[in-house]
């Protein structure tokens, strides 16, 4: 399987998610079952095996769904320090 390398910006949401998973100890299977997805697929998501394409469309879902589920204590991706090439 040929890994896509996920931008700062990707690896920024990435780590928001990573993040707002842990707030709720929520597993990837869990997050994978809320889908219809294997766990597999949600690691893989998180990993960066997907083209930008995927990885976006994906990290929208769980954002949307992490954000419904944490409300106000959702932490938001911080992209001020990431530098624009």
């Amino acid at each position: 399987m040929v890994t896509y390398t996920t931008t700062p910006h990707e690896q920024e949401r990435i780590n928001a998610v990573r993040a707002n998973m842990g707030r709720l100890n929520m597993t990837a299977e869990a997050l994978g079952e809320h889908f219809r997805k294997t766990s597999g697929h949600v690691l893989d998501v998180l990993k960066g095996r997907y083209g930008s394409e995927t990885t976006d469309t994906w990290l929208t879902q769980y954002e949307h769904y992490l954000s419904t589920l944490l409300g106000v204590r959702y932490i938001q991706p911080y992209f001020n320090d990431i530098e624009v090439k």
